[in-house]
């Protein structure tokens, strides 16, 4: 593959980018997007899992998770055998909620006292974490009153200030669980698909307006060709990925608390896994009508359900959750949220990058083998 011949694509195409005045639109869509998105948007959860650090193991705490997860609001998901674990666990973002249940719990309740249990939740995905701490006081309140209840001997009902349950809360990475702190990251994800589709639009262009034939009967090879008209919207996203930052933390207040450099070699992966499935979609289509609908049908709206950004991807079907990871933004959300929030490395986010590197290698051979110079 000669550079000297990919540089005089790139160069063209950001010279009929200029010409066309699309230039500081494209730049700018992201953006406004992100902040419509980040403002408008709400959501429900259903079916988070939990996870247990229960230094009991008594009868009685058994029951009271069992309490926790009669209803399809929360299940009890893996246990933790120290605190120190799960500590760990919500800092590679395995774990969303503990429960500690502490030792003496069962002997406690059973002689009349008050037991303090504890829940942790990752405030990165403050309504997830939100969701999670009022289903647990409630159903702890409830568990609580019939203990109580049992202890007494009483059928009439127990004054909330006899509950023998003190459930003590933290919030992590977000204290007071504020909404933007978790949704403004994600939406970085759909914002930043949008140049994806502007490839797609691009590579339509050119065979609708019939210059895809002179370009053609150039020597350019194929690889030439697609790599040549992908970078200038790569430069360009990067942009719009440095403004989309800039917006969150000065806009909306949400800290970011990564490393910036990394925040940009993690965009760069997501440019090139982006584009290059927008080129594999872009062979088969001809006009640019049909490559927008196509691009908001194929990277916006599903992105929007299936990337993790409203509802765990763990609580969906487990044909949603394989679908979820065919889109570069579902990794991206976690990415974001990771760097911004709870400021991880590349040591907490190396899975997420290496899927968006093998996505982007996947997607741009096949989408180089079955692009043909031909009409």
């Amino acid at each position: 593959m000669s550079l000297r011949k990919t540089w005089a694509v790139v160069v063209k195409e950001m010279r009929h980018t200029r010409r066309g005045g699309s230039m500081l639109i494209l730049v700018l869509i992201p953006l406004l997007v992100m902040i419509v998105f980040s403002v408008a948007l709400a959501q429900d959860i259903k079916g988070v899992s939990i996870t247990v650090l229960d230094r009991d193991k008594s009868a009685l705490s058994r029951r009271f998770l069992m309490t926790l997860s009669n209803s399809q609001d929360v299940v009890i998901g893996r246990e933790a055998q120290s605190y120190g674990q799960a500590e760990g666990w919500f800092d590679r973002s395995l774990i969303k909620a503990l429960i500690v249940i502490p030792p003496g719990f069962g002997e406690t309740l059973v002689g009349g006292g008050s037991v303090a249990v504890q829940i942790v939740v990752d405030g990165t995905d403050p309504t997830t974490a939100g969701h999670v701490i009022t289903h647990v006081a409630s159903r702890s309140q409830a568990f609580g009153i019939e203990q109580a209840m049992r202890t007494l001997g009483r059928t009439a009902p127990v004054g909330l200030d006899a509950v023998p349950i003190d459930l003590r809360v933290r919030e992590w990475y977000n204290p007071g669980l504020r909404n933007l702190n978790g949704l403004v990251p994600a939406m970085l994800a759909i914002a930043l698909t949008l140049p994806a589709i502007n490839v797609m639009s691009a590579l339509a262009r050119e065979r609708e307006l019939g210059t895809m034939e002179i370009v053609f009967a150039t020597p350019l090879g194929r690889g030439e060709l697609l790599i040549g008209k992908v970078l200038p919207y790569v430069a360009l996203g990067m942009i719009s990925a440095v403004l989309c930052a800039l917006a969150a933390v000065a806009v909306f207040k949400v800290p970011f608390r990564g490393s910036f450099f990394i925040y940009l070699a993690l965009c760069l992966l997501f440019f090139l896994a982006s584009f290059s499935m927008a080129m594999v979609l872009s062979i088969f289509i001809r006009t640019q009508a049909v490559a927008i609908l196509g691009g908001m049908l194929v990277f916006i709206f599903p992105s929007l359900f299936l990337a993790g950004i409203f509802y765990p991807i763990g609580s969906m079907p487990p044909e949603m959750q394989m679908e979820s990871q065919m889109l570069p933004a579902t990794s991206f959300v976690a990415i974001t949220r990771g760097l911004m929030i709870k400021g991880q490395g590349l040591d907490s986010l190396r899975n997420q990058a290496l899927i968006l590197l093998g996505s982007a290698l996947v997607y741009a051979a096949i989408s180089i083998k079955l692009f043909k110079k031909r009409v």
